[in-house]
């Protein structure tokens, strides 16, 4: 009996010390994967980092990041009344501020900008990691780090790569106090949602999309009976409290949205995109390409099929940040000016549904649980490799684009612009802006004080011009853009110029033009 009990105590110290071995192994392999996972979103987050750095400051600021300029030169009162009268909120232009204090240079006029693109990348690794696996994680935050639209935004002195960092900090903060119950992370939800609704009046759309998850989550199905889901109800109180803080904090700026929305609303819409080609325009731009790219598009439909087969709770979160925003631009771009840059902040949403597109894509192919156990790792590194193939294949169409992005001229070329006409200018000679707002990116780069010459405003009537041009006994330069179509759509400024002016020189469609002799 007792020999029996001394075999029968050895095999359970053999068995505990078998599975204290697998115990540890376990543990190695986690950790392994774990600093393998720290290193490839380190080493995408750097490749981000290089192409939103190099030639940050080559290119010269063009008309917005002028006005950026110009605004956040103010103080900060002087900002907050500003922008009451501006189709922005003040809180990027109080960022720039304080960077202005360094110095004036197109390089550090878009350092914030450059700084949020790039932190960006590392949040929706998290935020994808949190919503499916690592592997989602890691392939949407690559597709980010090489996006030529978010380079070229991340590149620009203005706020809409820091809409799409706020955008990702709210929802991956929303959506992980709802999974993890933690008050913490509700105030990080408040205070993203808040600072994004404060950069750009676009912000205010991912609010509503939270508030409808969580109503759709609060409730759950069980036949045919709807009633409360247990898992969820328990945090209604700090919802509601959320809620109300973010709408407590935004009243400020409440009344100057819908004052600057019936300023927009309502006139003739002169510029932005045609309400018939918004969803063309709009794909287009999300990859900054002639025309909405196929493959994108194609992982982004098997993508949408994916996550609401397998992924119903992350389907209904992605949709809605992506479709909602984009249904409602759709109506407004036809009774306002409207820009596909506005809405950059479902580029994440998008790049989501095509890393689930391309992992589920790759998981069918080579399903695991139609094959024997003994061929299951081998079928799992055939994922694994037909998934890297697939990410090749958008690196590869993105690289070319990339590599001609940098030596092509992106903005107007106002430093040149200026220089040119400090070459060709005397003294008591009129500097006439067309149209007058333009003023802003040539003041950037050019002073008029040290050569003596007059930088003057024009209406858009014959009248106007001809008193401007018989005014002045010196020579009159009037320098114009394409925005004239805008500011004069029924043409009388550009009839008058080319009835009366001769073209000087064409500086990156910036056309500099004297009064014939």
């Amino acid at each position: 009996m007792s020999v029996q009990k001394q075999l029968s105590s050895d095999k359970v110290s053999a068995m505990d010390l078998n599975s204290k071995v697998k115990g540890k192994i376990s543990r190695y392999i986690s950790i392994i994967r774990s600093v393998r996972e720290i290193q490839l979103i380190l080493a995408i987050t750097f490749i981000g980092a290089f192409l939103r750095i190099y030639q940050l400051g080559t290119e010269s600021v063009w008309l917005d990041e002028a006005t950026t300029y110009f605004l956040s030169s103010d103080t900060l009162f002087g900002i907050y009344e500003a922008t009451k009268n501006d189709v922005h909120p003040p809180l990027y232009y109080f960022v720039v501020h304080f960077f202005l204090f360094a110095g004036k240079s197109e390089a550090l006029l878009r350092f914030p900008s450059m700084v949020f693109g790039i932190v960006a990348i590392p949040l929706l690794y998290m935020l994808g990691t949190r919503l499916f696996t690592v592997k989602e994680g890691l392939i949407s935050s690559f597709l980010l780090s090489i996006s030529l639209s978010h380079i070229y935004y991340s590149q620009e002195a203005r706020m809409y790569s820091m809409m799409v960092f706020l955008t990702l900090g709210s929802i991956f903060f929303f959506y992980a106090a709802i999974e993890d119950k933690r008050n913490s992370f509700w105030f990080l939800f408040i205070v993203f949602t808040v600072l994004n609704i404060y950069t750009h009046y676009f912000g205010f759309f991912i609010f509503p999309v939270e508030i409808l998850f969580f109503t759709i989550l609060l409730f759950s199905h069980e036949g045919r009976k709807l009633h409360f889901s247990s898992e969820v109800l328990p945090q209604i109180k700090v919802f509601f409290i959320s809620v109300a803080s973010i709408i407590v904090l935004i009243i400020p700026r409440i009344q100057v949205f819908f004052e600057q929305a019936a300023s927009r609303v309502g006139g003739d819409v002169t510029w932005g995109i045609d309400q018939t080609y918004f969803i063309a325009s709009l794909l287009s731009h999300l990859t900054l390409s002639p025309s909405p790219s196929l493959l994108y598009l194609t992982f982004f439909v098997l993508g949408i099929i994916a996550v609401i087969l397998s992924n119903r709770r992350q389907a209904v979160l992605l949709c809605s940040w992506f479709v909602l925003p984009v249904i409602v631009s759709y109506y407004l771009s036809d009774i306002m000016p409207f820009h596909p840059r506005y809405l950059l902040f479902i580029l994440p949403a998008y790049l989501l549904i095509i890393s689930r597109g391309l992992t589920a894509t790759s998981s069918f192919i080579f399903s695991v649980n139609t094959v024997p156990k003994s061929n299951r790792k081998f079928s799992e590194k055939k994922q694994q490799v037909l998934t890297i193939a697939f990410v090749s294949i958008f690196f590869l169409s993105a690289l070319s684009s990339i590599v001609n992005y940098y030596p092509s001229p992106q903005k107007e070329d106002w430093r040149n612009v200026a220089s040119y006409i400090t070459t060709i200018t005397r003294q008591g000679d009129a500097i006439v802006p067309l149209p007058g707002y333009i003023s802003k990116p040539l003041s950037f780069y050019y002073d008029n004080s040290t050569d003596g010459t007059y930088l003057q405003g024009s209406g858009y009537s014959q009248q106007e011009l001809d008193n401007i041009v018989h005014e002045h006994k010196n020579t009159t330069f009037f320098v114009l853009t394409g925005d004239i179509n805008a500011a004069n759509p029924n043409g009388t400024a550009l009839n008058w110029l080319g009835e009366n002016t001769d073209v000087v020189n064409i500086i990156t469609n910036v056309y500099i033009l004297t009064p014939k002799v």
